[in-house]
């Protein structure tokens, strides 16, 4: 499949927040921006029920596990993974240096 480019204006507090993010996150803004894009517009994640899309925008943000999304989504961990492969949804794997304090 072949990118297209689209060029976007957003005003100058989002894109600030946005390098911020990137920054924490350790990738792109238009990474970013390509995600949250997939995330709203993707049509098959519009057929999961509400506590499964909850689930799987708190594990997108970082709010929850691997695991308790598997459990909220009723499958196990590799179906998991598998599931969010299929999806082009990406894990949050990054981690700030604090988080190593707490782990």
């Amino acid at each position: 499949m072949q990118s297209a480019t689209i060029h976007i204006k957003v005003n100058p507090e989002i894109a600030k927040g946005l390098k911020e993010l990137s920054r924490k996150r350790e990738t792109s803004v238009g990474e970013l921006v390509r995600q949250a894009l997939f995330s709203c517009y993707q049509i098959d994640l519009l057929s999961l029920g509400e506590k499964q899309r909850r689930a799987l925008e708190a594990f997108q943000g970082g709010y929850i596990s691997m695991g308790k999304l598997a459990e909220e989504m009723g499958m196990n961990i590799w179906e998991t993974r598998k599931w969010l492969h299929e999806h082009n949804l990406s894990p949050n794997y990054s981690f700030l240096e604090d988080d190593t304090k707490n782990a």
